[in-house]
């Protein structure tokens, strides 16, 4: 996109000349218009050509999201200054990734009077990665002009796509607003789990003589005990399925992206609720462990970590995994799976060693529907296609309903939910788990 094009209005004068030209063999009267007519045009042309900004005194910049985050409509901003510009009409195309989804593709808009032009459009990141882009496209003319300079402006920029921080942040601002308050919340003790002290209180009758501080009654002079609740520092393993199943779409992401998502999102909230937070990828074999740590830094090892991760179309061995994870990590702790369920058959390997995981930790698993499933199950039935779509669907689902009752019948919990509301669910589940102290 270089160089002149020229406007309408140009194209129909230049008709009218042909066409003077044509009528001027008639007539030699004719011919001296279409002479007049022809000179005037090319003045007026030039001049207007003369008034349009070269190549050069260009600069421009971008604006938008560092990182970019996964699944998240996002905007970038293009930002285009040249003094001699001002006041004229633009239009800008953005060489921007394919696969970030750049609607509108080209924006058209007006130099103000200092020479800045602003245009915006939006984008959607649907893949982790590396992208780059390239140079941006410019066309400027005057309202009334007869020319188009075309620009090419050299912007190259490499940016990536993260796990999703906008959601992030959006959870933060509803913790800070209070929507979910913990703080102070009484909590009973769960077996096994470790207990930290709350306070000190008046002795009623049926406490545990073992509880009542000596030194406190002695001091008080009436009986005083001691109060405990379940320690909230506790430990989150979050054990990410990279495996054959995760590669399938759901919805506008595939499952392992809706995982990465939900994951990061988990880290966040539990590291804001003071607990520590490892993280396991694995197929069929364990491909990366970060232990359990509490702070900013583990958070950044986390995300640098989800970034990196991709699905492989190899069967996920569960065994393998998760006697990894018992081998490291002795304390009891809070392990959720993000997975996929099938039929009792087919997860019969996941169901058995999380089985076996439950004996010691509070384990969860974690699957996700399929939008496209759903609706095949739920939509009406109009037609024989149909009903043998909702039969094959209601199957499915149902199998999946039996593995899961397999789990919570062995002390394992679960999480079914459609993909596209995993994050948010998930996070939910977690409090829920919190305040009934069961972590």
């Amino acid at each position: 996109m270089r160089g002149l094009a020229p406007q309408t209005r140009l194209i129909w004068a230049a008709a009218i000349g042909a066409s003077l030209i044509a009528l001027a063999v008639v007539s030699p009267v004719l011919a001296l218009v279409a002479v007049v007519y022809h000179v005037g045009l090319v003045i007026v042309a030039a001049r207007d050509l003369a008034l349009l900004p070269g190549r050069a005194g260009y600069a421009v910049r971008r604006v938008m999201p560092e990182p970019f985050s996964l699944g998240e409509p996002e905007e970038v901003a293009v930002v285009i200054h040249n003094r001699q510009a001002a006041g004229l009409r633009a239009r800008v195309a953005d060489h921007a990734p394919d696969t970030l989804r750049a609607t509108p593709r080209v924006v058209g808009g007006e130099f103000d009077a200092k020479g800045d032009l602003k245009v915006a459009y939006n984008t959607h990141s649907p893949k982790r990665g590396a992208y780059r882009f390239g140079a941006v496209d410019l066309q400027v003319w005057r309202d009334r002009g007869w020319w188009r300079r075309q620009v090419r402006l050299h912007l190259q920029q490499d940016v990536a796509v993260f796990p999703n921080v906008v959601a992030i942040k959006r959870i933060q601002l509803s913790l800070r607003r209070g929507l979910r308050a913990m703080a102070g919340m009484r909590r009973a003790r769960p077996p096994g789990a470790s207990t930290a002290f709350a306070g000190l209180r008046d002795y009623v009758r049926g406490d545990d003589v073992r509880r009542v501080s000596w030194t406190a009654t002695a001091r008080r002079d009436r009986p005083v005990v001691v109060e405990v609740e379940a320690e909230r520092g506790q430990q989150v393993i979050i054990a990410l399925d990279c495996g054959r199943l995760m590669t399938a779409p759901a919805g506008d992401l595939d499952k392992l992206d809706h995982a990465v998502n939900a994951a990061l999102m988990l880290a966040w909230v539990a590291q804001a609720y003071g607990d520590r937070v490892g993280l396991m990828t694995f197929d069929d074999r364990v491909s990366g462990f970060i232990k359990p740590e509490r702070g900013p830094i583990q958070l950044r090892r986390i995300t640098e970590a989800l970034y990196a991760v991709k699905a492989e179309y190899v069967e996920p061995d569960f065994g393998h995994a998760m006697t990894h994870l018992a081998l490291r990590v002795g304390r009891r702790s809070m392990v959720v799976i993000l997975t996929d369920v099938q039929d009792p058959e087919a997860s019969r390997e996941l169901v058995a060693h999380a089985l076996r995981l439950a004996s010691r930790h509070l384990v969860l698993i974690v699957a996700m529907s399929d939008p496209a499933m759903l609706s095949a199950r739920d939509d009406p039935i109009v037609s024989t296609n149909r009903a043998y779509e909702w039969a094959a669907a209601e199957e499915f689902v149902a199998s999946r309903r039996e593995s899961f009752e397999q789990l919570r019948r062995g002390g394992v919990l679960g999480l079914d939910v459609v993909a596209g509301k995993l994050s948010p669910a998930l996070v939910e589940r977690y409090l829920e788990l919190k305040e009934r102290a069961l972590l």
